[in-house]
This record gives structure tokens, C-alpha cells and sequence, in this order.
């Protein structure tokens, strides 16, 4: 269990498969309504194909060829590849104990409460408690301090990205597990989100579709743009 809970989550376990542009003019999209509401708001969802995302500050160099081409996060973090995974982002408002802490006790919180609910669905799962550097290379092919590993193999199986904007937080994560464990309406992810607040509510169909709305505006203005993905203005946006 984790020591601290949200009073209220609102989710929307997305059940479209989507491209990285709509995953993350989506995540863009459920930031901006957690700031207007001041509520904790996540989706779950998945991808349509192999797609890859890099960090906000990620560099490209010369001799990286990754077709299709990344698409840049809002969160920090390293390039993730993505298509057997699990994958939510989290948006925690300012007005609450936990996007008050340190980055490294947010991610931590987020994780336990991952574990615990995984370990409930039978996957061997454990936190990476020892420290361990920063990874330059693909982010899966080394864990962080907190990360989720296989708790036989001590294979990565679990990762994230935050950032902090506004005073909210918001945490993307990534886990690899089985198909099975991928769908939206698995009972982990319900478990996973009691663990972290004390009340869950979806969303309602008019929000979903606002928020649909809203990621089109961010997808032309950021997510399908070079300007954004190859060559970003690193000002804080």
C-alpha cells in the first residue's frame, strides 16, 4: 500500500488503438483539463502500431535513423519504445500532498502502488530499490532507481517519465506485460488506481469527447510538427 492517496481520481480506460501523435496530443489534452478541474485525471490506452517517444529534452544526433520518426514527449525522460505495453498518463493537481514532493518520492509512490497491484495479478514484480545511474540508451534496456523489474530476471518491466508544469505533475508510464494484462478494462488497473486515491470515477462521454476535441488542437500545434519533434524550442512551454 502506499502512504499517502489522492482524495479523488477521474480515468478514461481508452479502448481506440491510436498513433503517438493522437497519444500524446491525448496526454497533452488530459493535462489541460486536470488543470482547470484541480482533479488527479489518467487514461489508460494502447497503439496501433510499434510507435516510439523520446523525451522532451532528448537530442537527436546525425546517425539516428528510427523510422517512423519519434514523437516528443511533454515529460523528461529517454526514448521508449512502445507497441507491448501498457501505457497510462497520470496528471496530479497542484492542491495535493503528493505533487508537492520530490520527484523521486513521486515516482516511487506511482511504482509501489504499480507493484502492488500487479503482484495481486500474478506478475513477478519488484522495485529496483538500489540506486542506479541515469540510462542514455534506450530506456527499457536499463532500469532506474524505482523502476519495475521482473523479480526473477531483474528485466526492466516498468518505467516513467514526469514533469512538472503549472504546479501539476504529470507521469507517464510505460510497463511490458502480456496481451491479456494490456487490455483497458484488466482488474489491476482498477486496482492500481484505488491504491492511489481513496474515490475513482470515470469519465463521462461528453469529457471524453472534449478531450478528443482539445487533442486536435495540440496535435497540429505540437505533436505532428518537426518544429516540435525534430528541432523543439526548449523555453518552458
Amino acid at each position: 500500500m502506499t502512504e499517502l492517496k489522492l482524495p479523488a481520481i477521474r480515468f478514461w480506460l481508452d479502448t481506440e488503438f491510436r498513433s503517438a501523435q493522437e497519444q500524446m496530443s491525448l496526454d497533452q489534452a488530459t493535462f489541460e483539463m486536470a488543470r482547470k478541474s484541480r482533479v488527479a485525471t489518467v487514461r489508460f490506452y494502447h497503439w496501433n502500431q510499434p510507435a516510439t517517444t523520446v523525451g522532451y529534452f532528448h537530442q537527436f544526433s546525425g546517425t539516428e535513423g528510427l523510422e517512423p520518426f519519434p514523437i516528443r514527449r511533454f515529460t523528461g525522460g529517454g526514448l521508449v519504445e512502445h507497441g507491448e505495453d501498457a501505457t497510462f498518463a497520470l496528471v496530479i493537481p497542484p492542491n495535493s500532498a503528493i505533487s508537492q514532493q520530490r520527484g523521486e518520492e513521486r515516482y516511487r509512490w506511482v511504482h509501489t502502488a504499480l507493484a502492488d497491484a500487479l503482484l495481486e495479478a500474478g506478475v513477478g514484480v519488484k522495485l529496483e530499490s538500489s540506486p542506479m545511474p541515469l540510462s542514455t540508451g534506450p530506456c527499457f534496456n536499463t532500469p532506474v532507481t524505482w523502476d519495475l523489474i521482473d523479480s526473477e530476471t531483474g528485466a526492466k518491466l516498468g518505467g516513467g517519465a514526469q514533469r512538472r508544469s503549472s504546479g501539476l505533475v504529470m507521469h507517464q508510464g510505460s510497463i511490458r506485460l502480456p496481451a491479456a494484462l494490456r487490455r483497458p478494462h484488466s482488474a489491476w488497473i482498477q486496482d492500481f488506481l484505488l491504491s492511489l486515491a481513496d474515490t475513482i470515477e470515470p469519465l463521462h462521454q461528453g469529457e471524453i469527447e472534449q478531450l478528443i476535441e482539445e487533442s486536435q488542437y495540440w496535435r497540429c500545434k505540437r505533436f505532428a510538427t518537426s518544429e516540435w519533434n525534430r528541432w523543439p524550442d526548449l523555453e518552458e512551454v
